[in-house]
């Protein structure tokens, strides 16, 4: 069977997810191949981390304006798990499941 070039399962990646997953039905061995060739570097991941991650003071602008309308209480809530929501999905990808932290994400909730 013909082996394919690591741009050609790259193209596949983002034009023909059906073609690769059909190629890799075929040949299991290109899936190791395939997810070295599209591994992050953790300085990658620390910055899609900081990219996503929410203002240090996004609460306290969010409780003043909470105190100015106080019918913003529940929007405020969930404008705020929505602004985190990125880290969070971050965080869950990008880290193994050996940290006994990562059972709790930063609000203390089990989301898992």
């Amino acid at each position: 069977m013909k082996r394919e070039t690591d741009a050609t399962l790259l193209s596949w990646l983002s034009t023909s997810p059906e073609k690769l997953e059909k190629h890799l039905d075929r040949c299991p061995e290109d899936i190791d191949r395939l997810e070295r060739l599209t591994e992050l570097a953790p300085e990658q991941v620390t910055a899609m981390g900081q990219s996503v991650a929410a203002p240090d003071d996004i609460a306290e602008r969010v409780i003043s304006r909470m105190r100015v309308d106080p019918r913003l209480k529940e929007a405020g809530a969930a404008f705020a798990d929505l602004f985190s929501l990125g880290f969070r999905t971050v965080k869950v990808v990008f880290t193994s499941g050996d940290d006994e932290n990562d059972e709790n994400d930063d609000t203390g909730r089990n989301d898992r």
